[in-house]
C-alpha cells in the first residue's frame, strides 16, 4: 500500500503554494511559515524539486523559488518520485526480484494494481489540487 511519507507530502505542500503564487517567486522561508515545516528540511526538498526541473531557484539578493512548468503539466507521480518517495505497492512490483515469483499467484493482480496507482498518480496535477 502506497504511504506518503512527510517529505512527499510537505513536496506537494509546497508546490501547491508555489503554484498559487505564479508568476511570482515565492521565498523558502514563506512557504515554511505557510505549511509549517523546517526551513531546512524545505531546502532539501527545494534541491530535489529542482533536479527534476520542476521548479528552478534564483540566488539574487531577493532570491526564491518559482514553477518551470504550468501546473497543468506537474503530475503527482513526477513530484513524489523527485523526492525519491517509495511507490512500490510490495517489493515484487518495485522491478526487485523475488525467489517465489515463478510460482507467485499474487504477483500478476499486484503489478495491474501497481501499474493502475501509477497512472492514476500521473493523471492527478497540481492544478487539480489547487482547485479543490
Amino acid at each position: 500500500m502506497l504511504k506518503l511519507s512527510q517529505t512527499g507530502d510537505d513536496a506537494l505542500n509546497a508546490l501547491c503554494y508555489i503554484a498559487e503564487h505564479t508568476p511570482q517567486v515565492v521565498q523558502i522561508r514563506d512557504i515554511a511559515q505557510h505549511h509549517g515545516v523546517s526551513e531546512s528540511c524545505l531546502r532539501l526538498i527545494i534541491a530535489d524539486l529542482a533536479k527534476a526541473r520542476i521548479i528552478e531557484t534564483k540566488q539574487w539578493r531577493w532570491g526564491g523559488v518559482f514553477l518551470i512548468k504550468k501546473p497543468s503539466q506537474i503530475s503527482i507521480y513526477d513530484v513524489l518520485l523527485a523526492v525519491w518517495e517509495e511507490l512500490g505497492i510490495v517489493d515484487c512490483t518495485r522491478w526487485t526480484h523475488c525467489e517465489r515469483m515463478q510460482n507467485c499467484y499474487s504477483t500478476h493482480i499486484l503489478s495491474n494494481l501497481q501499474r493502475g496507482m501509477h497512472s492514476l498518480l500521473k493523471m492527478q496535477t497540481i492544478d487539480k489540487i489547487i482547485k479543490k
